[in-house]
């Protein structure tokens, strides 16, 4: 199943602001969300919702700051991974 991404997402004017991707259990299954705004398709595996998760990071805008983070059951991140150019530290 593939998602598509929001207009604001896709069509970001700046790479200053860091998009989240989030990959989560969701009961028996696992979603993928964009920083509370966006709700994707259920998938059965987390395999299957971070090969989803890293297809949307893909078509972002080349260059734009984001990040795919899994979280635990618990509430606590497994782990991150960031993709773009970092503006810190700032020219100048």
């Amino acid at each position: 199943m593939v998602c598509t991404l929001p207009y604001h997402i896709l069509h970001a004017k700046t790479n200053f602001m860091r998009k989240f991707l989030y990959v989560s259990p969701s009961g028996s299954s696992w979603k993928v969300h964009w920083q509370h705004e966006f709700s994707g398709p259920l998938f059965r595996r987390k395999k299957e919702a971070l090969t989803e998760a890293r297809r949307m990071i893909a078509s972002l805008k080349k260059g734009m700051l984001s990040s795919i983070k899994i979280r635990k059951a618990n509430g606590k991140f497994q782990a991150e991974w960031t993709y773009g150019r970092d503006p810190y530290p700032p020219k100048g």
